[in-house]
Parts: structure tokens; C-alpha cells; sequence
């Protein structure tokens, strides 16, 4: 090979080929990179020679047979099952390796880009020994360049000088020369470390910030040559992870179509200042020497500082133990890319885990430590075997007993005990001196291991769950966290950012979160399971060459506490501190709670200091995290009350009654005792209708509850309310729920078979029953037969109980019924109008009878099982009625659906708090693509793979058969409902179920907002719909609202007790007139209009004329509608003919006059 055709082959792999080992890294020469260090000509030659041996001994092979086939296949899916959990999982990983993977060969003008940095700065000219402060001014002035000098900045008495001198080495380092960087929609890095020559620094240039003064130097003479370069690209300042001792330069192309710009690539390029490990005495940088000095007699340790001095000696050696362990395993790099994905989802790299850090010790996990233990992984594992093995090592391994040592050195100083007592997670490098996870806090650490146990839970679960693990960005606060807490920084005190810290920590910042997490860890105990505490910065970090480095950056930075609450234990009253004979403990504790703390007997006869936290009820008690949070931020960082903004109770006030009712009428304790009132009320009264079972001719079997008063899930506590006393309530406050309950009857022979007559043995069930409330417990009840029903075949009637200040609406249950109906329908003699009766009787009884018992039971269970599930049920369904979306969404619907966040709670965990059930509700309704997926909600606890895959099937025939979505628009399926559409096979239309995505959507962007500028007085605006949308608003009168008493800000006015009210002193059980007038709307006007209202006190009516009603038809009889006719001869418009002779034969709809029927049966039920 010649020598033009070598170099040309070798720059074409500029940056394809990592370094073998560390003489060999990747380092950018004049021509080439020499990656292999070996002749090419002889590789080529061993290549040659291997293929002729296989060709002589190649063995003649001979057709397979069917059977050698099938053998292999099965083979081939064994070996899938063992590498890749699952052949499904295996074509996934492919596919998402093919979307991220790098196309390394059409970086030509990046290579290009590198090239010239690499002459760029080998050209630059040695410098003269200056003064530090002497060479920034005169760096400044000469060529517009500032030098990026950390806090504190040089002394201008400093003796120490700098003088430039050419780079040592400069190298390609990072993902980009593993060939592990991923395509994302932001730019990618390509790291160039720029070694400086050990000669421009003197032996104790460690100590003092001396070493990072002068790279801040030597970087600004790097930007100076690349400002006057010929070539031009677009420099700025930035730092290295958030550390402003290590200052960078990014260089992006300038866009002028140069052969040097690289814009098409979509990169940034990072120069990083480096340094040789030798340069300064190792011990010198251990983690317990104290390098900076302070005031105090004794300096204090400097772990942080030392390791970010470390870290810029490590760049080649940590690439090049890699790239060895990339070469000896074929599927590293896929690995690699996998954990990349998985971290970017997850937002790890916030903490501080980055994607080199999880190759380390996946490399660390091949190579085992030094005494043989901690190999888990092997060269010839699959990228998921690699990949699940590293997980399952972070999420179980006690780093605290056992830190992870790749290389360990033998001086004392880096020892196991020296690493542990001054840093919260140790991973340290091949040198055995550095500490890689230095900044990372025990916060993150915990954060680290809950997100890969999650991710181990997702990979060992029978449902695939890779969309989770690497499709979905899930990094969201508000849906990843029960509760948030937002800090706004300002200046620290020196009380609290002592100088001791500021030795340390190159910011406060860092400094705080670690403070905080030490704070709250103790504070909150098992009160929470993950605290979560992450800094964003409110400003871009980075800034021009010729500024210094901004102070503005740190002080709009904000702090971000997430917080996974414990259900058990998040509400608890009491935290028990020390007993009071320890009277070191008891000191420390009454400093840490101040005076929260005070000494208490309690019943078992133990006298100890405690923390007591006074407050009742299920909302106060949610928020008493936040009282201790917010309570020991204050004590201890002397932080005040308006920078910290707290986010978990903002949404309660929509769950209570408005503050201007009146108290007489709504209790105010419902807020604390909740629904404790309804359910006592209904136990007493099922025990009493079972009392009264030996005056019937039949026993009572049981009492089910199925309602939504009896399932903890109506949006306001169902009150109590003195009946006697009922003209005192004013029509707007006079709805007063009918709680239904099913009550079964054994079953008796002598049933009639009839089911005419089996309605009237029901009849005086019902009668008797009434009868003996009245003569036992004094109790008032009514017997009603439904008038409305037509059908002969349905079950009609039920009896209204006055009991204890609730309205219990009583239905018998016969299972005769049910059979009875089934016969009809099955039996051949019936005439199809007679079975068109019984199926719709038939659905009747099941609905009323069956389905809202069996729900109810289900729904009970999940208020049991998940604290939060009854709020969030309850907070979705006042969103869904302030958007006036009431006559579409039934409360099944809702209750399912916010079941499914409960069930299926990934991305994430389960939630524990309104704030977060709410918001998750929001994004599922947000990114629910309910055209092409059915949502599976095992409410029940007992679907099989089989169910599963029978409600994907009737799913997909049911979209086959209706692609228009005429009816059961929405699917929402259960063990007991494989349809899916039970609750949902007339409503929502399409159209809804379009504008409920749009508003979900809408919620979340104006919830963003409101936590991001700490409005939280503004969050009353996702319960306000735009009323724009609508064709036609009719205002009501509130007079006539019945429930108008349950709206978020009624009018005071309308409840003032005059003793006179429109329906006197008569109980109207369930009496709502403006839900009776939209059900006549829709039976009259269904197809013409949609109306939109909102049940909970909403005091407007919309309309929304259908648009597919609109197309001009052929006029017929039974058009359906008030038309009236169009002409669309002319240009196409339709127009209402005047003088013509002619009349058209096409009809549109009269919207016109259709308003005003609709008006007209309003009547004054409308505000005139």
C-alpha cells in the first residue's frame, strides 16, 4: 500500500477507530490518526493468509433437510429467549438500534473541523511568564479574549505567573471515539481533550485554585487562536458538568459552507483542557487532604476540589480501559447505546450519572475487582444481557458497604474508608485515585437505584414494557413525583455557605442540594421512599469569549425537590425522638426540630421527645409532608417562606364546597370527616332493612351499595340534610343525591314467570318495606313506579328512603328477571319486536342492577388500596364538568380511566397524591391515541394473557366493522367487560373524545406555566374551558339550578334564606331540571346538535351544531329535522331562493329556528 492511499485511509477514520491502549489513544496528528499501531500492509497480509487456510479446509456442505430447519429455528428461538428476554424484545432493540445509531461515515466535515483545530492550536507560539491578573488584562485588551477565572479569582499580589506553551497531546475522547454516541433531536458533543505540558505548572500549583487559574489560561489562549484563525467557527465558554473550575470551550460551525462547517452533522464540539496524571504527587489529591486554605486552624478536607483536579488527568486512560473491554465484546457498544437511551429518558444525566459512568461499570462488571469478585458480566453476553446485568448490579448493590474499586492504589490515602467518609457514592477509576461519582449526592444516588430497580421491574414483567423503558421521556416532575418543591436561590449567607463549603464546592449551588438532601433524609424518615432533589439553571450556561463568567447564572438557578411519598406512613402525626435520660441524643434532636420539639408521655408508658403535627382530616394529614418540609428548609437554611413553592394541595379547594355557602345548610367538618357521615348512615340502614326481613314474605339476602356516594367518588362529600326543615334551603341548593342501592331477595318458586306480573310482586316488596321503616324506625319512604317506562318488559319503580339526613334510593334485584328476559330473546316464537323489548330491558336490569353493583364493590377496593384514588377520581370529574362535558362522560367512565394511572402506573410508580394521580390522569388523556388502542384496566385483579388478547381482538373487529366510530368511540376494557364499551358504547362521540385530547393537552401546558413562573393562584385556569368554541351559549338562571350550590364560585346572593323557595317544603330526591331538559334536547335534537353543560353547578348551556348535518340532502319526509331549503346552482353557495320559479329540491337544517324551539322548551329554566 502506498504511502498517500495509507494516510488517505487513515484520515478517512479520523474518529471512527478508538485507541487500543493508552499510547495508542486517539490522537489527532498532522495527516492521520494512528489507531491501531500496527503496519497496515501486514494486517492485510494475515488476513490473506487466514483466508486461504479456510478456503483448503472449507468443508463441502450439503442442502438441509426440513428437519435441520425446524431444529435450527427452534434452536435460533432458545437463543433469543436466553440473550434477549423474548424474541419480541429482540426486534424491538434492533429497530431502536437503527434509530440512534451514529452514521460515523458522513462526518467528513467534522473530521475536516478537527483537523484544523488540531493545527490551529499546534501552531500557536510559546508565551512569556505574566502575572495571572497581568495576562487576563492584557489578553483582554489585545484580543478581545477574557480569561473564565473560578471564584476566587487570582490575587493581583500572586507571585505565581503563567507562560503558554504547545499542547502535550490532543486527543478525541468521550462517546464519540467509542462510537457510543446516539441520535437525538439535540445536538451531539465530540470531546477533544487538549493536554497542557506538565512544564507550565510549578509542584504545588494543586493547592489554591492555582492549577485551575491556570487552565482558564491556557483555555483562553485556545479561543484566542481559534478567534483569529482563518477558518472560522463560532466560539463561546461554557463548563464541564456545572463546574466552574473547569471551564470549556464549545466550538460550533459558523454555517458559511466552508469545507469546515460541520452544521449538517449537528454537533458541538468540547475543547477540554487535561493534564497528565504525574504532574502533581497523587496522595497530594486524596480525597481527605485539605487543598484550599481557610481561616480555620485546621483546614477541612477538600474531596470535592480534589476530584475536580482528577478528573482532568483522566480523559485517555478511562477511554482506552473502554475501548479494550468494546473490542473483546461484540456487543458493548450496543450496550452502551441502550444505557445512553435509558439515561436520556430517565434525565439520570441531571444528577450527574452519565452514560461513561454507566460503561465503567458495566466494564467494571466484565473485569470483576482485583480479589476476583463482582464479575457478573461476559464478553460473550448479548447488549441486553449486558445492559439488565449492570442494572440489577446499581439497583441491588450497597454502595455504602461496598463502593465499587475498577483499580485500587496502594497508599492508605485511597483507601476504601477514605473514599467512603467524604464521598455519598463511590465508583472509582482504573488509577485507583479518583472517585468518578465525586458529584454525585446521596439524593442522587437514591435516585440512581429507585430508577433501576423501576427498570428492573419493567424488564421482569410477563407485559413488554420497552416503550417505557426507552421510548418515553418521563423526566416531567409533575408526573414523576407525588409532591414538588421549587427553591428560588438567592445569595447564601456566609452563616450558611460557610467558608469551609466555599472551599469544597465550586458553587453553593451543589452545596445546597447535598444540604437539603442531608435535611430532609433526616426529617422525613420513612415518611417518603425517594427524595429527589435536582438544580436547573434558569439561564443558558454558557457565554461569550470575551465576557467573563456571569454571576447571573447561579443566582436565577432553582432547586427542584421531588418527592415519593409512602402511604402508609406520609400522614403520620407523631415523630418519636429520643428518650428523655439520653440527654446527648436529645439535645441533637432539639436542635434539628427547634422548637417543634418537646418532651411527651405516651400510652405505653415511654417519656421521649417528639414532633407533633395538629391536624385532622384526609387532605390535612396529606399535607403534612409539606408542613415538615417546609418547616426545616427554613429552620436550616435560613430560606423565606416566598422562595419556597410547594406543590401538592393547590387542587382541594375543588373537591370542597364554596367558602360562600352557608354553614347552617353545609357543614364545614365534611371537609375533615369526609365521607365517614354517608357510609355510617348507609351501615345503619342496611342493618335495619335486614332487621325488618321477618315481616316479608321473603328474606333479604343483601344490601350492595352502587352508587358513587357509596364509593367515595363524588366530586363534593354528600352532605346531610334536615329534610324536615327542607323549605329553609333555596332552590339553587335543593339537589339532593338518591343514593342507589340494589337489594337482593332469596329466590322462591312461587315467582310469577310473567314479568308484568313479577313487576307488581316487586311493587309490594316494596310497599311492605316501606311500610315497616315507618312502623319500626319512624323512617320516611316513598314508593315510586317509573311512569316513563314504556317498556312492559323492564323493570320499572324502587323506593326512596329518608334516612339520617340521606335519600336512599332501594331497587329489588330478581335473578328471574334476568332469566326470564333471556328466554324471550332466545326463543325462536318471539316476533323481533318482542326481543327488541326484552334485549333492551334486558340491558336495563344489567346496568342498573348488575353492572353498578359489581363496579361499586371494585371501586371501594381501589379507594381502599390507593389513598389518592378517591381525590383523583373526584378532581378529574370536576375537570371534566368545568368543561362542560358532563352529558358525554358518565362517572364510570372517569372512575375507570383513573383507575388505569393506579393499575398501570408506568413510566412511573403509583401514585400517592391528588397532585400527582391529577396531573397523570391529564397526560394519559393527553397521549391516549384512542383510535388504534383499547385501554385494559384490570380493575378487577384477574385478567389473563388470554383476556388480553381477546379484548385486542374484539377491538380490532370492532374498528374493522365501524371505521367511522359511530359508537364505542372510546374502549375501556375489564376481566368483567372484553368489549371495552359498557360504559362507553354511545358516548363519547368522536368529536369529544377529540376536543377531551385537546383540553388534557391544553391543562398541562397552563399547569407547566403556572408552576414554572410559582403562580400557583393561577392554577383555578385549567378549570376554565374557552367558550369561544361553541356555536351557541344560552346563560340559565340560576334560580332554577338546583345545583347550582355545587359550582367552584357561585354567587352569595342566590342562598340567602328568605323561608320561601320555589318547590316549597317538598323532597325532591335527584331533581335536576336542567338535566332533564338536555335529555330532551338530545332525544329531539341528537342528531342535529351536541349540547355541552356542566353538571356541578355550571350555569350555562352550549350548543354545538353537527357539521355532517349541515351538507345539503335530497329533501324527504323524514328528513329529522327543521330545514329549510338551499340553492347550489349558483358559484356553490347555498343560498335561500328568492323569486325563483323553481324551488330547490335540496334541504340543510333550519339552525335558526331550531335555537329557538330549544329555547322555547328551555322556557324559564333559561335567564330571561
Amino acid at each position: 500500500m502506498g504511502a498517500a492511499t495509507k494516510r488517505k485511509q487513515n484520515k478517512k477514520d479520523l474518529v471512527s477507530e478508538p485507541p487500543s491502549k493508552v499510547a495508542k489513544t486517539e490522537t489527532i496528528k498532522d495527516d492521520y490518526i494512528d489507531e491501531s499501531g500496527s503496519d497496515d500492509y501486514e494486517d492485510e497480509e494475515d488476513e490473506e493468509m487466514e483466508e486461504k487456510e479456510l478456503e483448503s479446509t472449507e468443508i463441502k456442505k450439503t442442502a438441509p433437510t426440513q428437519d435441520d430447519i425446524i431444529a435450527g429455528e427452534l434452536e435460533g428461538l432458545k437463543e433469543t429467549v436466553e440473550l434477549f428476554k423474548s424474541n419480541i424484545f429482540k426486534l424491538e432493540i434492533e429497530e431502536l438500534m437503527t434509530e440512534i445509531n451514529m452514521s460515523y461515515e458522513k462526518h467528513k466535515t467534522l473530521e475536516k473541523a478537527l483537523h484544523t483545530l488540531k493545527a490551529t492550536f499546534d501552531s500557536i507560539p510559546n508565551g512569556k511568564p505574566m502575572k495571572l491578573v497581568d495576562f487576563a488584562n492584557n489578553l483582554l485588551k489585545k484580543n478581545k479574549v477574557a480569561v473564565p477565572f473560578p471564584d476566587p479569582q487570582p490575587s493581583p499580589d500572586a507571585l505565581h505567573s503563567f507562560a503558554f506553551e504547545k499542547p502535550s497531546s490532543i486527543h478525541i475522547v468521550g462517546g464519540y471515539a467509542l462510537k457510543t454516541v446516539a441520535k437525538t433531536k439535540t445536538p451531539f458533543t465530540v470531546d477533544v481533550a487538549v493536554e497542557m505540558p506538565n512544564s507550565i505548572f510549578q509542584e504545588k500549583d494543586y493547592s489554591n485554585y492555582r492549577y485551575f487559574h491556570k487552565r482558564a489560561c491556557y483555555l483562553s489562549v485556545l479561543a484566542t487562536a481559534l478567534q483569529a484563525s482563518k477558518k472560522k467557527f463560532e466560539i463561546e465558554y461554557s463548563t464541564l458538568n456545572g463546574d466552574f473550575r473547569r471551564p470549556i470551550l464549545l466550538v460550533k460551525p459558523a454555517g458559511d459552507k466552508s469545507d469546515v462547517d460541520f452544521s449538517k452533522t449537528k454537533c458541538i464540539i468540547r475543547i477540554l483542557p487535561s493534564v497528565d496524571l504525574g504532574v502533581f504527587p497523587k496522595h497530594r489529591l486524596a480525597p481527605a487532604k485539605s487543598n484550599v486554605k481557610t481561616s480555620a486552624d485546621n483546614s477541612p478536607a477538600t474531596p470535592h476540589y480534589n476530584a475536580s483536579l482528577l478528573m482532568d488527568t483522566s480523559y485517555t486512560a478511562n477511554l482506552t480501559f473502554l475501548y479494550q473491554h468494546s473490542k473483546i465484546c461484540p456487543e458493548f457498544r450496543s450496550a452502551a447505546l441502550l444505557a445512553r437511551t435509558w439515561i436520556h429518558q430517565r434525565g439520570l444525566d441531571r444528577i450527574g450519572f452519565t452514560p461513561f459512568l454507566f460503561t465503567m461499570i458495566m466494564a467494571y462488571l466484565m473485569q470483576g475487582s482485583q480479589d476476583g469478585t463482582d464479575k457478573k458480566l461476559s464478553s460473550t453476553h448479548s447488549s441486553y444481557q449486558l445492559f439488565r446485568g449492570t442494572l440489577d448490579f446499581i439497583a441491588s448493590c450497597d454502595f455504602k458497604q461496598a463502593p465499587v474499586f475498577i483499580g485500587e492504589s496502594e497508599r492508605q490515602e485511597f483507601s476504601k474508608t477514605e473514599f467512603l467518609n467524604h464521598y455519598d457514592f463511590v465508583v472509582v477509576d482504573p488509577s485507583g485515585t479518583l472517585n468518578l461519582a465525586a458529584s454525585i449526592h446521596a439524593s442522587g444516588l437514591a435516585q440512581l437505584q429507585h430508577e433501576a430497580k423501576l427498570a428492573m421491574s419493567f424488564l421482569n414483567d410477563s407485559v413488554d414494557r420497552f416503550e417505557h423503558m426507552f421510548l418515553k421521556k418521563v423526566n416531567d416532575t409533575k408526573l414523576r413525583y407525588d409532591n414538588v418543591t421549587r427553591i428560588k436561590l438567592s445569595a447564601p449567607s456566609n452563616e450558611i455557605f460557610t467558608e469551609t463549603a466555599k472551599a469544597d464546592y465550586h458553587s453553593y449551588i451543589p452545596f445546597f442540594v447535598q444540604r437539603i438532601s442531608q435535611i430532609l433524609t433526616r426529617g422525613l424518615t420513612n415518611r417518603v421512599d425517594l427524595i429527589a432533589v435536582q438544580h436547573v439553571y434558569e439561564n443558558p450556561q454558557s457565554w461569550p469569549v470575551d465576557a467573563n463568567v456571569p454571576v447571573n447564572i447561579e443566582t436565577d438557578a432553582t432547586i427542584t425537590i421531588g418527592l415519593l411519598l409512602n402511604s402508609d406512613n406520609a400522614p403520620r402525626l407523631v415523630d418519636q425522638g429520643p428518650q428523655s435520660q439520653n440527654e446527648e441524643e436529645v439535645a441533637e434532636f432539639r436542635k434539628f426540630w427547634g422548637n417543634k420539639s418537646e418532651l411527651r408521655r405516651f400510652k405505653d408508658g415511654s417519656i421521649v421527645e417528639a414532633v407533633v403535627w395538629q391536624t385532622q382530616g384526609y387532605e390535612n394529614r396529606s399535607l403534612i409532608v409539606q408542613q415538615i418540609v417546609q418547616y426545616l428548609l427554613e429552620l436550616h437554611l435560613s430560606l423565606e417562606t416566598q422562595q419556597i413553592q410547594y406543590w401538592a394541595g393547590q387542587f382541594y379547594d375543588y373537591l370542597n364546597f364554596a367558602k360562600g355557602l352557608p354553614q347552617h345548610l353545609f357543614n364545614p367538618e365534611l371537609k375533615t370527616t369526609g365521607f365517614h357521615s354517608v357510609m355510617t348512615a348507609f351501615s345503619q340502614f342496611s342493618k335495619q332493612l335486614r332487621d325488618i326481613d321477618d315481616a316479608l314474605p321473603l328474606l333479604i339476602n343483601s344490601v350492595y351499595p352502587a352508587s358513587s356516594s357509596l364509593r367515595y367518588t363524588t366530586v363534593t362529600v354528600p352532605h346531610p340534610v334536615d329534610f324536615n326543615n327542607a323549605v329553609s334551603h333555596p332552590t339553587p341548593t335543593r339537589y339532593f343525591e338518591a343514593i342507589d342501592v340494589i337489594i337482593n331477595i332469596e329466590r322462591s318458586a312461587k315467582f310469577p314467570d310473567d314479568l308484568s306480573a313479577l313487576q307488581k310482586v316487586k311493587h309490594s316488596f316494596y310497599l311492605n318495606i316501606a311500610q315497616e321503616l315507618k312502623t319500626r324506625y319512624q323512617m320516611d319512604a316513598v314508593v315510586i313506579d317509573d311512569i316513563c317506562e314504556k317498556n312492559p318488559l323492564a323493570i320499572r319503580g324502587y323506593i326512596d328512603v329518608y334516612c339520617l339526613g340521606y335519600v336512599f334510593r332501594c331497587h329489588i334485584a330478581l335473578e328471574q328477571e334476568a332469566q326470564q328476559l333471556k328466554k324471550i330473546i332466545d326463543t325462536k316464537t318471539s316476533t323481533s319486536f318482542i326481543k327488541g323489548q326484552a334485549k333492551d330491558a334486558l340491558e336495563k336490569y344489567m346496568y342498573q342492577l348488575n353492572y353498578q353493583q359489581s363496579h361499586t364493590f371494585y371501586v371501594q377496593a381501589m379507594c381502599a388500596r390507593y389513598t389518592a384514588y378517591s381525590s383523583t377520581v373526584r378532581l378529574i370529574k370536576r375537570w371534566f364538568g368545568a368543561h362542560m362535558l358532563s352529558p358525554h362522560i358518565n362517572d364510570e367512565m372517569i372512575e375507570l380511566l383513573v383507575a388505569y394511572v393506579f393499575l398501570e402506573p408506568q413510566p412511573w410508580t403509583t401514585p400517592v397524591s391528588t397532585f400527582s394521580g391529577f396531573t397523570r390522569v391529564l397526560n394519559l388523556l393527553a397521549t391516549w391515541d384512542w383510535q388504534i388502542t383499547p385501554l385494559i384496566v384490570d380493575i378487577e385483579g384477574e385478567l389473563t394473557t388470554k383476556q388480553r388478547e381477546e379484548i385486542l381482538s374484539q377491538f380490532n373487529h370492532h374498528r374493522s366493522t365501524n371505521p367511522q366510530m359511530t359508537r364505542g368511540v372510546m374502549t375501556i376494557a375489564t376481566a368483567k367487560d372484553l368489549s371495552g364499551h359498557r360504559w362507553t358504547r354511545t358516548k363519547p362521540s368522536r368529536a369529544v373524545a377529540a376536543r377531551i385530547c385537546v383540553l388534557a393537552k391544553a391543562s398541562l401546558k397552563v399547569l407547566d406555566e403556572v408552576i414554572e413562573q410559582d403562580k400557583p393562584s393561577e392554577v383555578e385556569r385549567i378549570f376554565v374551558t374557552p367558550m369561544s368554541d361553541y356555536s351557541v351559549v344560552l346563560p340559565l338562571s340560576k334560580e332554577k339550578c338546583t345545583r347550582y350550590y355545587q359550582n367552584m364560585h357561585p354567587d352569595p346572593k342566590y342562598f340567602k334564606s328568605t323561608g320561601y323557595s320555589l318547590l316549597g317544603d317538598k323532597v325532591f330526591a335527584r331533581f335536576d331540571p336542567i338535566s332533564d331538559l338536555i335529555q330532551e334536547i338530545e332525544r329531539i335534537y341528537g342528531h342535529t346538535v351536541m349540547v355541552f353543560h356542566n353538571k356541578y353547578g355550571g350555569d350555562q348551556l352550549a350548543l354545538v351544531w353537527n357539521p355532517l348535518v349541515a351538507e345539503p340532502i335530497q329533501w324527504k319526509v323524514t328528513a329529522g329535522f327543521n330545514s329549510v331549503p338551499v340553492d347550489m346552482k349558483k358559484n356553490g353557495f347555498l343560498k335561500i331562493p328568492k323569486g325563483q320559479k323553481e324551488v330547490s329540491k335540496f334541504i340543510a337544517p333550519n339552525f335558526d329556528a331550531i335555537l329557538e324551539e330549544i329555547k322555547r322548551i328551555a322556557g324559564n329554566l333559561l335567564q330571561q
